[in-house]
């Protein structure tokens, strides 16, 4: 991939739009959607951390991070 990805959130169900909208609107340093069945969660702001307590970290290779 030749391109920039921010904030990755992974679910266990289909959003609806009104979630989406949500977490449109909450902008690129939002929190996921509670209760909304989250599996792992990477801000990817200076690491590959999981910050949804589900301890999916991972190792970042060929990554550079920029401030948004």
């Amino acid at each position: 991939m030749n391109g920039k990805i921010a904030d990755i959130q992974i679910y266990t169900t289909a959003l609806s739009q009104n979630q989406i909208s949500k977490l449109f609107m909450s902008g690129i340093g939002g929190a996921p959607l509670s209760n909304a069945g989250l599996i792992g969660w990477w801000p990817l702001d200076g690491n590959a951390n999981d910050y949804s307590s589900n301890n999916n970290n991972s190792i970042a290779t060929d990554i550079q991070y920029v401030s948004p």
